[in-house]
């Protein structure tokens, strides 16, 4: 009895996931992070790219994050980020999606403490208070194509920071707390290059605060899918191995701070 149970529960979530798409590391998913992992300095891609990264600086550390776990960052004094190596599944061309829960101490003091690869894409909390959200393509140059929130990021509180790019349309928008708060008009193709990946700082700055719940992806997500992740949080929409649709795994529902 107790087996078929475990059967039915199975084909349960096999449905779910695989007739309604609901999942967090779907074919677009280039880097998945949920930082569940809370020992060692070793931050585990669940994507199945293997874009895992490692601690760099002085005071790095697992803490609370939004849901269950996440990392704790000093700022510029301690020089803390993780380091992703480049890999050809970074690289994006024809669209971008970068989602990201941040608890801000203080702003910035320049731009993109979230996930930064310099001269290509980035997209963060800057020193303005905004969302900013800056990328190099085949028609504008880095210094030349960026979008900002409308808003101020408040401190001392989780906000989730999201931003996306068609290059079909040429539109960048940014989301804050799931909400569209700023768009326009860029233009082109995202012109890749073998940088790292920086989670936590950009070219100069570094996050002074905590980071939870990092999704990127290569293609421009919708509204809708950044609220349910924003709100069901990575592991509720843990996918199936996408190497095998029989291999099921499923995450469990963590519970919101």
């Amino acid at each position: 009895m107790r087996r078929q149970i475990l059967i039915l529960s199975l084909l349960i979530v096999y449905l779910a996931f695989f007739c309604f798409g609901v999942i967090a590391q779907d074919e677009h998913t280039i880097a998945l992070y949920d930082f569940e992992t809370g020992n060692g300095k070793i931050v585990k891609d669940l994507s199945d790219k293997g874009n895992d990264g490692k601690f760099e600086g002085k005071k790095l550390h697992w803490g609370r994050g939004k849901f269950g776990g996440g990392l704790v960052f000093g700022g510029n004094a301690t020089r803390d980020h993780v380091i992703v190596p480049d890999s050809e599944s970074l690289w994006v061309k024809d669209g971008l999606t970068v989602e990201v829960w941040v608890f801000l101490n203080f702003w910035s003091t320049a731009g993109g403490t979230g996930v930064t690869k310099e001269s290509s894409y980035k997209a963060g909390p800057q020193s303005a208070r905004r969302i900013v959200f800056r990328m190099t393509t085949n028609e504008k140059d880095w210094g030349n194509a960026a979008v900002t929130s409308s808003t101020d990021i408040p401190l001392k509180s989780w906000h989730h920071l999201a931003a996306t790019y068609d290059a079909k349309t040429g539109q960048a928008k940014v989301y804050l707390d799931g909400r569209p708060d700023g768009k326009g008009k860029i233009g082109g193709t995202i012109k890749a290059n073998n940088d790292v990946l920086w989670l936590g700082r950009g070219q100069g700055p570094f996050l002074d605060g905590r980071m939870d719940e990092v999704r990127i992806s290569n293609i421009a997500r919708t509204e809708e899918e950044i609220k349910t992740l924003m709100e069901k949080g990575i592991e509720s929409m843990l996918a199936i191995s996408p190497k095998s649709k029989l291999a099921i795994s499923w995450g469990y529902l963590k519970t919101k701070p």
